[in-house]
């Protein structure tokens, strides 16, 4: 065969020998026990895992979220926008934070006393206790009401408990325990649920701290971009928990929302009260001065005379006083802003100050109070969104206190006009007495402060109204529920991913397997490593320890394999007579000395004569296991020593095979086998044996079987199985392709026939037919006698792992 055909034929086998399907199957199926060993484990685990897991539980609720004019209860409130220039619109954005803001969380759970959770502690699994719990905590002293603790009872009875860490003190329920955070009492709720074998615990935590993290638990989203609906969720270990914390958030949602709405009103109110009680006072003066000066000037009314004059005096007198009004309204508004304590504080009313300008300027101011007020509810003051707002107040400050100024200025000038007017009017009025005058003055001034405090009294009224009709910002759509099965953990998925991974596992480990294995393990490996032909496949037998297992009428299996190389090696010395055969390996441990014993025997036993020439000088194995150590050989006719006649020795066990041993281990083997009387040797062999066979050096590792191959007819290269690297294959290939040894041929030793390591594939088996070189069957039904004996249950699973 040329080099270009045989390379051809190896890219050939590339493809032809890739793995199908079928093969893909039965090379995994052959592993069925370690998979089945694997998944099984592995559904254990998880099945273990998941009965001592904590279910938890989703409750939801819906809530829709009014828009702030909606949720005002009558027409009246718009008495509040009249009052307070700030209309919120609702941010659902905003109002999500303050759903998940701790501060909120706080009163769901200082109402549902949330911050005491009750377990119960098996030998595996904790257990929380909601509306079925033992036994309740009441606290009696608290040394640090900023630091939490727990409490673990153990129950000897119903009368009977002690407390971990106490000194194994037993207490009765209701009895004072003073213990490391301080005083309290156990009072027992269900003494019919008290199991000594479990422990029970009290964890108590600040509120706040409880808050957040129930706060953090909760997910809230936007049902539709197009609807003020919000879903709130939340995972607990118990569903009436979730459901009663998120009703619970609803309500303190609700809560707050009308509190900060009333909170604009009541400060509105309060800044009312304020000027009544002032007003009041000075308008009690005013009517007390009337009233004495009536007294004692002895005057009812004034008198009819100059009534014209008095008639304008009078509507002169109602501008001047409105303008009075408007200033003294401008003073209030602009002192309130100006107090250092309400800096922070709503602006409560324009009171009646008609200009567009300040409605604006207030309405702005009042909204970045409530939103400063709003974000102070989920950050501090010192975040940069506060102190942005708070520079935003201050500005808007400075404008509404440069616009009342700016307001008053014709205010005041038209009150100076309208004075002058006053005072010529006045002065017409010659003929009314000086008292009458004094008593027009002091008429004057009553009516002023009677308007102030009338139209006071109407918009504290209005204020009351609407603070009255006020309703809450949220409704939910329905009541909070939960989901009738635990969605943690997810038993299905759990015991799927237990099952994929107890799939993985072995596969990773064959995978892992095939990766780190370098040797040859089946017949493919070879296929399409090297186009040399293999005339036979030597099976693993636990008489390999012996040399020599061929006997004449030995019928087992490795002696039909040895016959079977037999009949193929003759293909290629058929028209030689008297051929040399050279066995050689690449390495050492191949059983190159066995294959060169057993087919010298399968040749004798049909009466060939057939002669073995131990020429591997320096390890002669052949004379070690023969016990022929002490007999002269090669090494000695060399050296002249003995003639080549007497080399022969016939071994008495194996009519027709003689063994010409080599003698004692020369210094240099290698230029022992080029002396002239080697050839000298087998010229004589030709001549008086049938078949030569050569136990040669291995060719990787010296050249003793280069230089011998000049006088071999055929080559036989042994190979073993999960021995040899496929490494080597590549090497043998080349020593083919280049024609280095004649005809050579290789056999395959030590092979596995079944399980997970089977040569022939996986699990197919192998047998022997006549009239055919290779037959694969399902196992050996020849009548040979196969000495292979059962396998184990242990021998079949070391198998798996183990070459």
């Amino acid at each position: 065969m040329s080099d270009t055909s045989a390379l051809s034929l190896l890219k050939q086998d590339d493809k032809k020998f890739k793995l199908s399907p079928k093969e893909l199957i039965f090379k995994y199926l052959i592993y069925l026990p370690l998979f089945i060993i694997s998944i099984g484990i592995s559904l254990a685990i998880a099945q273990f895992y998941l009965r001592y897991q904590i279910p938890y539980y989703s409750s939801g609720i819906s809530l829709l979220v009014k828009d702030d004019k909606g949720s005002r209860g009558s027409s009246n409130a718009d008495a509040l926008e009249e009052i307070v220039l700030f209309k919120p619109k609702t941010n659902l954005i905003n109002e999500i934070e303050i759903l998940k803001s701790a501060t909120l969380m706080e009163r769901v759970v200082r109402n549902l006393n949330l911050n005491e959770q009750y377990s119960i502690e098996g030998n595996f699994k904790r257990t929380e206790s909601y509306n079925n719990r033992v036994f309740n905590y009441e606290n009696i002293f608290q040394k640090d009401t900023s630091a939490g603790f727990s409490i673990v009872l153990h129950f000897k009875d119903k009368d009977h408990f002690e407390v971990q860490g106490l000194n194994n003190q037993w207490f009765s329920p209701g009895q004072v325990v003073h213990g490391s955070q301080g005083d309290f009492k156990i009072n027992l709720l269900n003494e019919n649920a008290i199991n000594p074998e479990y422990k029970y615990v009290m964890q108590w935590q600040p509120p706040f701290q409880t808050a957040g993290g129930i706060a953090g638990g909760i997910s809230i989203r936007q049902l539709n971009p197009q609807a003020n609906i919000l879903r709130i969720d939340l995972t607990t270990e118990i569903p009436q928990k979730g459901i009663d914390i998120l009703n619970g958030l609803v309500r303190a949602y609700n809560n707050s929302t009308i509190e900060n709405k009333n909170k604009v009103i009541d400060n509105t109110v309060r800044f009312i009260d304020n000027r009544l009680v002032l007003l009041t006072s000075e308008l009690g003066k005013v009517e007390q001065g009337l009233q004495e000066f009536r007294q004692k000037n002895e005057i009812v009314n004034i008198q009819s005379q100059g009534q014209i004059q008095y008639e304008d005096l009078k509507k002169t007198e109602e501008e001047l006083n409105q303008q009075e009004l408007q200033i003294r309204l401008i003073d209030m508004i602009y002192d309130y802003i100006k107090t250092p304590t309400k800096r922070y504080s709503l602006v409560p009313s324009s009171l009646g100050v008609q200009d567009p300008t300040l409605q604006g300027l207030i309405t702005s101011y009042n909204r970045f109070q409530a939103e400063r007020e709003e974000k102070l509810k989920t950050m501090p003051a010192a975040n940069p969104a506060v102190q942005g707002l708070e520079s935003q107040i201050e500005n808007a400050r400075v404008d509404i206190l440069e616009n009342l100024s700016n307001i008053k200025k014709p205010v005041e000038s038209i009150r100076r006009r309208l004075f002058s007017e006053y005072n010529r009017i006045r002065s017409q009025i010659q003929a009314v007495p000086s008292k009458e005058r004094e008593l027009l003055e002091i008429a004057r001034q009553q009516g002023i402060k009677e308007k102030l405090y009338l139209f006071l009294l109407q918009k504290r009224e209005e204020s009351a109204i609407t603070m009255a009709s006020s309703t809450s910002n949220a409704s939910s759509i329905d009541p909070a529920s939960s989901s009738w099965a635990p969605i943690s953990p997810d038993r299905s998925g759990t015991m799927r991913t237990a099952f994929i991974i107890g799939l993985l596992v072995p596969l990773g480990f064959i995978y892992l397997k095939d990766i780190l294995n370098d040797k040859i393990t089946n017949r493919t490996d070879i296929l399409k490593a090297t186009a040399m032909p293999i005339i036979g496949e030597i099976a693993h037998h636990k008489m390999a320890d012996r040399e020599v297992v061929i006997g004449s009428k030995d019928r087992s299996i490795i002696s039909e394999q040895f016959r079977m190389a037999r009949t193929n090696l003759q293909y290629f010395i058929i028209d030689k007579k008297s051929p040399v055969i050279l066995v050689t390996s690449s390495m050492a441990g191949e059983g190159k000395t066995f294959t060169s014993m057993n087919l010298g025997a399968v040749w004798a036993v049909a009466n060939k004569k057939t002669v073995i020439l131990e020429l591997d000088l320096r390890k002669p194995k052949i004379s070690r296991a023969l016990g022929l150590l002490d007999r002269k050989g090669i090494s000695n006719y060399v050296i002249g020593d003995v003639l080549k006649h007497e080399l022969p020795v016939k071994l008495e066990t194996t009519p027709n095979l003689y063994i010409v041993p080599a003698g004692p281990v020369p210094p240099n083997p290698s230029e022992l086998l080029l002396d002239e009387k080697i050839e000298e040797l087998f010229i004589y062999l030709r001549e008086n044996f049938d078949i030569i066979i050569i136990d040669s050096a291995p060719v990787g590792l010296v050249s003793d079987a280069k230089v011998l191959s000049k006088y071999a007819d055929s080559t036989v290269f042994v190979v073993r199985q999960r021995y040899t690297p496929r490494k080597r294959l590549e090497n043998i290939n080349d020593v083919y392709v280049g024609k280095a040894f004649p005809n050579l041929n290789l056999l395959v030793n030590d092979v596995k026939i079944g399980g997970v390591n089977s040569y022939y594939g996986y699990g197919y088996g192998y047998g022997y037919g006549y009239g055919s070189s290779y037959n694969y069957n399902l196992s050996y039904n020849y009548g040979y006698s196969t000495e292979m004996g059962k396998k184990g249950i242990v021998e079949k699973l070391r198998s798996l792992f183990f070459k």
